[in-house]
């Protein structure tokens, strides 16, 4: 049974290799974005407050972050689990530590997918999404027969999010609020690094050699 935490600058490419973890070895994906969206769906109390705070753009406080992560590690635990998006900082991982060890829950590793910023401008900056099916290309190494449309003819776009300035602040926030849980992590015997400077398949072959080592 795997219990795993996966960490990575934007554009590593996490998101990615998750979905590919997940589905291989019929893991429970925690994608703690996604939980917060679904409990504010839900339409429970919980779900409300955390629906007020989305609405006025805030960000959800840790608390009530850790009320729904609990409930849903809970449901999974049996099965194991990937969270990724969790934890963020020191003190969400101090606090997944507490949780776990009252729970006699171990976590297996931490998989840091390991890519430079330059790597991470040209894929984020690079990216055009299709206004009608939403295929995603990148100019730099998946580029369109038309930079300005689609092989199924809709209109290409760049999100409003994937600029120069928008990119730097996201990796600011990370080297400065999430990198500090490499060390962390390592310092525990738990981080295994993957060059994701790669390719997406190169990369998910290293993933899956390491979890599968990891089941052995």
């Amino acid at each position: 049974m795997l219990r795993l935490v996966l960490l990575g600058r934007p554009g590593a490419g996490k998101g990615t290799q998750g979905i590919f973890l997940s589905e291989r070895f019929n893991i429970p994906r925690l994608v703690m974005s996604s939980l917060l969206k679904e409990e504010a769906n839900a339409g429970s109390n919980l779900g409300e407050t955390i629906r007020s705070y989305m609405e006025e753009g805030k960000l959800v406080p840790d608390e009530i972050v850790y009320q729904v992560l609990r409930k849903r590690i809970m449901e999974v635990v049996d099965k194991g689990f990937i969270l990724d998006g969790f934890p963020r900082n020191l003190k969400q991982a101090e606090w997944l530590d507490k949780f776990l060890r009252s729970n006699k829950i171990e976590l297996s590793a931490v998989i840091y997918f390991d890519v430079d910023e330059l790597t991470v401008l040209r894929r984020i900056m690079g990216r055009l999404v299709c206004e009608s099916c939403g295929r995603t290309y990148n100019i730099f190494y998946d580029p369109p027969p038309d930079i300005r449309r689609c092989e199924c003819g809709g209109n290409l776009y760049q999100r409003k999010d994937d600029c120069y300035d928008k990119i730097l602040r996201r990796l600011n926030v990370f080297n400065e609020e999430t990198m500090p849980l490499v060390d962390y992590y390592k310092r525990k015997g738990l981080l295994l690094a993957i060059d994701a400077n790669k390719g997406i398949d190169a990369v998910k072959e290293e993933a899956y050699s390491i979890v599968s080592s990891l089941l052995s």
